[in-house]
């Protein structure tokens, strides 16, 4: 799922950890987010935890943070001003337990304490995920990079920057 969310931000990471091996850091929000149960729990009472999910027929796999009843819920540690990548993470959990028979129609991204996106599920986002999903194997099929222009701002923003083989900066 990791995969899904970067290519949205650009969609040579992926490709990076693939053909390069890079793999990202467990970072301290990652390991700060799990502090946030309770604040959940309020919204989405008696959820499941860290539930690992594949669809075998794309490859796609996840583990999901929160799975609830009718819900998928993704938490970060910190409020954002950009998490079009997160939503999209959070839709792929979506597709992901819509094909292990689970009934998603919300979708919650957690952002810190006092931060909170709510996406009602439609078969339009399953529709694009598995569209998304699709493209993306076939860039990690390739032994090319894929041709992408981020910007210097995300270029300058991201970890593979030294090894990207499309990055101008440095």
């Amino acid at each position: 799922m990791t995969d899904l969310k970067d290519f949205t931000l650009c969609p040579v990471i992926p490709w990076i950890r693939r053909k390069l091996g890079w793999r990202e850091p467990v970072t301290r929000g990652m390991r700060l987010a799990k502090d946030f149960r309770a604040d959940v729990e309020r919204v989405i009472p008696n959820p499941l935890w860290e539930v690992r999910l594949r669809d075998e027929d794309t490859g796609l796999s996840g583990i999901v943070d929160v799975l609830g009843r009718e819900v998928v819920a993704e938490v970060k540690a910190f409020p954002r001003s950009r998490f079009y990548h997160f939503r999209i993470q959070l839709l792929g959990y979506s597709y992901l337990a819509e094909r292990n028979g689970f009934r998603v129609r919300n979708a919650i991204l957690f952002m810190g304490r006092t931060q909170r996106v709510q996406v009602e599920v439609r078969r339009e986002h399953l529709e694009f995920v598995e569209g998304r999903v699709r493209r993306l194997a076939d860039i990690l099929e390739d032994d090319s990079p894929p041709i992408a222009n981020p910007g210097p701002e995300l270029c300058r923003a991201c970890q593979y920057r030294r090894v990207c083989p499309v990055s101008s900066v440095l």
